[in-house]
């Protein structure tokens, strides 16, 4: 695949590589002093200094540990123009050996820049299951090559806080995963003064884009996979049009929280809801916004989770919308000591590594063998329990996965600009986007 890219972006590779080398690696991958093969990662996690970075470091320093000619160079990029700078190192042919990836569509965008990694995952695999592994594979394919390692397991639900559940008069140990259950929590929390659903809408509306996410996954179930086909599609489905029903309705009442227009989602919104200042939140299972967050802030035993809303007109119920990675790291086909890079993604990955990152992030790892009854954290158990189903948004292109969707969201339940009958032709004009690329 060939990747248009501007100029601009060459500029900021150049600049960054030579900070790359600033840092000690060169040319050969070789320090001089050492004889180390120095192994760099690009991300956009290690900027997190509060939590991400502190683990990462310490599985660095592990892996350099138990690999002792590897020399780790971590850098940490910039969320913003993250991809941009990845499509620079690919226009220059040159960069850094390990890259991170989002799962899906962003990663397999630079399939023909990354290697095969099944020769050395092979030993360990079987840690993963296959779901995942076919995800991470070339286009998603699993008769092609696996081109990531996942690091995370990904997805969205709703977290409650009991606390103000029960002041609410609701059972806090019983959780509104009906539509009528759950639009009459939303009605007793209002009455007593308390903000229903905490949002953030400012910006991209990620409440309403997530909260959708996790209906679909009710609607379509384990045939949410057909919406890249079009054997499902969004027009037409009574369900579908009634999830937009909902989410008006969510609105009109006042029951996500009018103040989330001028929220920003990251980390504002989340932060509220850390301080009690809202009964619910459509969360994250991984990265951020998630279950140890909550339960850190707010106590073990006082947040509650569910899945989805389960309504009359949806086919499956109490579906987790998931994605079999969320995050993931890459080897370049430009890297010098891919062997020496496939090892520091293995530490990443698998073992003690991998306990320290699910462990100091909140992080929902892949790998089978991590003991998470040793986390503390009884919620995950929860989480785990349910059916997992593929996130629709990872079957969309680019383009509509990471702009269109959440502006349609915005135009149809923040601003009032389009109908629900526009916003479901412009989410089905998504679906028929992906098939006319194909």
């Amino acid at each position: 695949m060939k990747i248009r890219l501007r100029v601009v972006f060459v500029v900021l590779l150049l600049s960054l590589t030579m900070t790359v080398w600033a840092n000690g690696s060169n040319e050969t991958g070789i320090t001089k002093d050492k004889g180390e093969k120095v192994i760099t990662i690009w991300d956009f996690k290690y900027g997190d200094v509060q939590s991400v970075q502190p683990a990462m470091i310490k599985i660095d320093d592990l892996i350099m540990q138990q690999n002792p000619g590897i020399k780790i160079n971590h850098v940490g990029q910039s969320n913003d123009n993250y991809y941009q700078l990845v499509r620079a190192a690919v226009q220059a042919g040159d960069g850094p050996d390990i890259i991170m990836f989002h799962g899906g569509v962003q990663a397999y965008e630079f399939d023909d820049y990354t290697i095969a990694l099944d020769t050395y995952i092979a030993p360990w695999r079987n840690e993963i299951s296959e779901f995942s592994w076919e995800y991470c594979s070339a286009n998603g394919d699993k008769s092609k090559s696996v081109h990531m390692v996942p690091l995370t397991t990904q997805g969205f639900g709703i977290y409650y806080n009991k606390a103000l559940f029960k002041k609410a008069g609701l059972d806090p140990e019983k959780a509104p995963t009906d539509i009528d259950s759950f639009m009459n929590a939303c009605a007793k929390l209002k009455a007593a003064g308390i903000v229903p659903i905490t949002a953030g809408l400012q910006g991209s509306p990620y409440t309403v884009d997530f909260l959708f996410r996790c209906l679909v996954a009710n609607i379509y179930g384990p045939d949410v996979k057909d919406l890249g086909t079009g054997k499902q599609n969004f027009k037409g489905n009574a369900a579908f049009k009634k999830a937009t029903q909902i989410m008006q309705e969510l609105f009109a009442k006042g029951y996500i929280d009018p103040a989330g227009t001028s929220t920003p989602y990251f980390m504002d919104a989340a932060n509220n809801f850390a301080a009690g200042k809202g009964a619910m939140f459509v969360g994250l299972l991984s990265d951020v916004c998630h279950w140890k967050v909550f339960c850190d802030a707010l106590g073990n035993d006082e947040v509650g989770y569910f899945p989805t809303i389960n309504f009359p007109e949806a086919k499956y119920k109490d579906q987790q919308v998931g994605q079999p990675a969320g995050i993931g790291y890459s080897v370049m086909k430009w890297s010098k000591n891919p062997a020496e890079a496939a090892k520091v993604i293995e530490g990443y990955a698998r073992g003690e590594g991998n306990a320290l990152w699910m462990g100091m992030t909140g992080a929902l790892s892949p790998n089978k063998n991590v003991d998470i009854k040793s986390l503390g954290y009884p919620l995950v158990g929860q989480i785990l329990q349910k059916p997992f189903v593929l996130d629709f948004n990872t079957l969309l292109l680019n383009e509509d996965a990471n702009g269109n969707f959440d502006r349609y969201c915005a135009q149809a339940f923040v601003s009032n600009e389009i109908s629900l009958d526009k916003f479901i032709d412009s989410a089905q004009g998504m679906l028929d986007s992906k098939q006319n690329a194909k």
